[in-house]
């Protein structure tokens, strides 16, 4: 209100209807919501940037689908990477970093680097004033660098519940730099469990199971047939995974299925379907009855080879390519038009005064030619 004032705003109907709902974009009202550290700006950028190696403005709906269906798989495979990494990557950590060594076994790999950012800012903080009341301890935490920042800490002196006035962990789900050095203070070695989100876990994951609708929190197995059919699935292929290599696991495996079959056909109403029979018999009967006529395939016109033949005989094959001596055998022969031999023509007929054999002889003309 005091910039629509010093501005002379004070009618305007857009900016006082966003000053009414102030609630809703303003993120210091937002505080107490858990939205893991993103804002607004910061959803629509990531997403836009994510997308835009995938669809362009010409693509269309089809493809679309298609590549938002890769777009999850990339994301499902770097997640298990990251896992992967989280779980088998050591972190350094000195021996008498006792809060960074109880994060580095419980947290991934990014929440325990932004962790231990948190850590290292809180050296820059001081402990000043402390009360209790009603089983609560109130502690007053300022900066070293800039006395204007100072936080109220409220923490629960039994079990370590409370909170700081930045809200950081309300908004983002990691310890501020405050309460990690109120922990300092009171020689806190680890990091209370109400303290960790299960979503920052190293096996967090693990309890998910994939489904065809995606990756789905395990705790709605409960309610849902398809997600327990999968769960089971998952861990009979286990077991029958263990219990392949040998013979003696393969038995106590099927005795076990078999006791375990028994059990739930007493509190289960499913019937098991028939098993198919096939009928040997039959087939060959069909097969007798069924005549299919193959016929050749399609010869592809590669470089080298001649086409097939057209014509009367369309039906014949052209085979390999014949050599210079075999189409010189089958090529037809010349038949002279003056002589009528054959073997040349009328250019080299010897009865041709002008053929080119007889050039350059003397040739004999009668003598009337001369009177």
């Amino acid at each position: 209100m005091a910039l629509m004032k010093e501005n002379g705003l004070e009618g305007n109907e857009w900016l006082q209807q966003l000053y009414e709902i102030r609630d809703s974009w303003v993120p210091v009202y937002n505080r107490v919501i858990f939205f893991a550290g993103m804002n607004t700006t910061g959803r629509s950028e990531g997403v836009n940037s994510f997308f835009d190696t995938f669809v362009t403005s010409t693509t269309n709906l089809k493809e679309f689908v298609v590549k938002y269906d890769q777009v999850l798989k990339r994301i499902v495979k770097r997640e298990s990477d990251e896992d992967f990494e989280s779980e088998h990557k050591f972190r350094i950590v000195k021996d008498n970093e006792f809060l960074l060594k109880h994060a580095a076994k419980v947290y991934t790999r990014n929440i325990f680097n932004k962790f231990k950012d948190e850590i290292n800012e809180a050296l820059n903080y001081k402990v000043e004033e402390m009360t209790n009341a009603d089983g609560f301890q109130s502690f007053v935490v300022k900066s070293k660098i800039n006395e204007l920042q100072k936080f109220t800490v409220t923490l629960d002196s039994q079990t370590y519940e409370g909170m700081c006035e930045c809200q950081n962990f309300e908004f983002v789900g990691i310890l501020c730099r405050q309460i990690l050095k109120v922990f300092v203070r009171l020689d806190i070695d680890t990091i209370p469990d109400h303290f960790i989100l299960l979503r920052w876990r190293q096996k967090a994951n693990k309890f998910r199971i994939i489904d065809s609708e995606g990756l789905v929190h395990d705790d709605e197995k409960e309610e849902s047939e398809a997600l327990r059919l999968s769960h089971m699935c998952q861990e009979s292929t286990k077991l029958a995974c263990m219990a392949a290599p040998s013979y003696e696991s393969y038995k106590i495996y099927i005795e076990t299925m078999n006791d375990l079959s028994e059990k739930l056909l007493k509190i289960s109403s499913y019937v098991p379907p028939p098993i198919n029979v096939c009928h040997e018999k039959d087939d060959l009967h069909s097969t007798e009855r069924t005549q299919v006529l193959l016929l050749d395939p399609n010869i592809s016109q590669t470089k080298g080879r001649k086409k097939d033949v057209k014509g009367k005989d369309a039906t014949i094959h052209s085979g390999r390519l014949k050599s210079d001596i075999e189409l010189g055998l089958n090529k037809k022969k010349k038949k002279c038009n003056l002589c009528k031999g054959i073997g040349h023509d009328k250019r080299t007929c010897l009865e041709n005064p002008m053929s080119k054999a007889n050039k350059g002889q003397n040739i004999l003309m009668p003598k009337d030619c001369f009177e």
